[in-house]
């Protein structure tokens, strides 16, 4: 396997690329990272559709990603999760990128996508042997996941964003108090559920 490795996280608001080299104990080094708003996602609902004008924005950035792998001879691995996961025209988006790029998009599950999230905090902060609540809020959902000693003991996935909620609720423009209050009922019933199961696993362990 190359010893040079790029990941690249194609998000529902922002793409991300990551290139490492790792050495023979398996640790690795950064060599370089790029970040690009893309907004792939834009709906306040269900993300069925990614629009041409996304799309367009998409390929784009990911032709440029590819020149930047392609400086450091690395080898790809891209993921994509909740903004193409839910599009009913995904495979208009990963055709166009495939033939253009020649970068083969996976899209990960919300269970794999905080399972993958907790592998890469545990790369970064001393928690191993702790037992931690992971939330990670992203552009179209936000991962919950219990963890400890790398073990997955629960993630869950809900659809709230940051473009969601902002487009759902109109807070890009000037904040009305009324929809900031809406928008904070709108969450507490949302994650009503995974609380209570967060809970009960507390009252268990």
């Amino acid at each position: 396997m190359n010893n040079v490795l790029a990941a690249i996280d194609i998000g529902t608001n922002s793409f991300h690329l990551v290139i490492a080299k790792i050495d023979s104990r398996k640790r690795f080094t950064v060599l370089t990272r790029d970040k690009e708003v893309v907004r792939l996602g834009s709906s306040s609902n269900d993300m069925k559709y990614i629009s041409p004008e996304a799309i367009e924005r998409g390929v784009e950035t990911l032709k440029r990603f590819k020149m930047v792998c392609d400086s450091y001879n690395a080898e790809i691995i891209a993921v994509a999760t909740s903004a193409t996961r839910e599009a009913l025209n995904k495979q208009d988006f990963l055709q166009r990128v495939i033939n253009e790029t020649g970068i083969e998009i996976n899209i990960v599950s919300g269970y794999e996508e905080a399972r993958l999230i907790y592998l890469g905090v545990l790369q970064s902060l001393d928690i191993y042997k702790k037992k931690i609540l992971l939330i990670d809020i992203g552009g179209g959902s936000t991962e919950f996941l219990i963890g400890e000693k790398g073990e997955v003991k629960i993630a869950s996935s809900l659809k709230l964003g940051a473009v969601r909620l902002t487009n759902k609720f109109s807070l890009n423009e000037k904040i009305s108090k009324s929809d900031l209050k809406n928008s904070k009922i709108f969450v507490k019933g949302a994650i009503n559920q995974i609380v209570r199961t967060l809970e009960e696993l507390i009252m268990i362990v």
